[in-house]
């Protein structure tokens, strides 16, 4: 009998379900370009995003799946990862089957969707050049030349023009965090501006690269004593901003605090949210369409991000804006960092 038990354990083996082959390798995360428009309360995006391989998991949920069917197709996907991207707002249920709920745009649709905003923002640009070249006048005489470019996106492109669009809260509100997160297939060409808002979103930071600042701890805390004081009065808070070009020695404010009033600058300003709310609606459908982005304020987000940055390289390259020094060589320049920080009494959003 011992000769027939090779064949039959030939056969048994042969009878056993050979393991999933796992897919092409999912493209890293780090090598995408990932937005996040949101108003955080604890954890953000990309803090679940980044936790094992939930990345891996979110890519292919592109299309939806089950459980069972995302498994068979090799991706590692345990119970409690799913609690915790549902819990997050990143995947979401339907008839059984989960899905992303957040747009990956692969390279094709990301080079479709930037060549698109280009157009859009070359015809934007064209309308608002006069008012734009106004508004850096008016920044010049109300005395604020050297913080043009921080007014110019933070207050007006991105912040006043949130106003009029929509709101982090008016979007979706998720565990730890309330707007909407996108990633793209890579990272655009040209300069990618950002804003960080600190206190009650009224302590204002233009940014490229957010380090390059004081702690996120000593901004908020600057932030509650300008509103308080008027100034921050801590001996011990102003020798850390002191470096930074924030404050002088009693404290006093080296950067702009803009004030709601009915000069030039909020004048044109207004004008410029108008025009340019005008045109984007006018495209917001046919991106939803067009990259199956279900929620149209999401797409109208997504497609904004990419025209304000297109904005922003004519106005510098038609030298109607110049970089701060401190974006060109922020360790030489660190005590320029109040050329890119402004103050809104009562909150930029209001």
């Amino acid at each position: 009998m011992k000769p027939l038990l090779l064949p039959l354990l030939a056969a048994a083996l042969l009878a056993i379900p050979a393991p999933s082959e796992a897919q092409t390798p999912v493209r890293p995360y780090d090598q995408w370009e990932a937005t996040q428009f949101i108003a955080v309360s604890g954890r953000q995006p990309e803090d679940f995003v980044r936790a094992d391989n939930n990345w891996e998991i979110l890519y292919h949920l592109r299309t939806p799946h089950t459980l069972s069917a995302l498994r068979e197709e090799g991706v590692e996907c345990t119970d409690s990862q799913v609690l915790l991207l549902e819990a997050g707002g990143l995947i979401r249920r339907t008839d059984g089957k989960w899905a992303s709920t957040i747009p990956i745009l692969d390279q094709e649709q990301t080079r479709a969707l930037r060549e698109q905003s280009k157009g859009i923002s070359a015809s934007m640009y064209a309308k608002t050049k006069a008012d734009f070249t106004a508004l850096t006048q008016a920044v010049r005489e109300m005395g604020f030349a050297d913080n043009t470019l921080s007014l110019v996106f933070s207050y007006l492109l991105d912040g006043r023009m949130w106003t009029k669009l929509v709101l982090f809260d008016e979007i979706d509100s998720h565990a730890g965090w309330s707007g909407c997160y996108w990633v793209l297939y890579e990272p655009r060409e040209g300069i990618k501006f950002g804003t960080n808002g600190f206190g009650n979103m009224d302590l204002i930071l233009t940014y490229i690269d957010s380090a390059v600042s004081p702690s996120a701890g000593d901004m908020d805390r600057l932030a509650e004593e300008i509103a308080a004081c008027g100034k921050p009065t801590d001996p011990r808070l102003i020798s850390r901003l002191k470096p930074y070009g924030l404050v002088d020695d009693d404290g006093i404010l080296l950067f702009p605090v803009i004030r709601n009033g009915q000069d030039a600058f909020h004048r044109i300003t207004k004008r410029l949210v108008e025009s340019i709310t005008t045109e984007l609606k006018n495209h917001t459908a046919s991106v939803s369409e067009r990259y199956g982005i279900a929620d149209e304020k999401v797409a109208m987000v997504v497609l904004y991000h990419e025209v304000m940055w297109d904005l922003m390289d004519n106005l510098l390259q038609e030298r109607i804006l110049s970089l701060p020094a401190v974006f060109t060589d922020a360790k030489t320049n660190l005590h320029r960092l109040n050329e890119v920080v402004f103050f809104v009494p009562d909150g930029l959003m209001q």
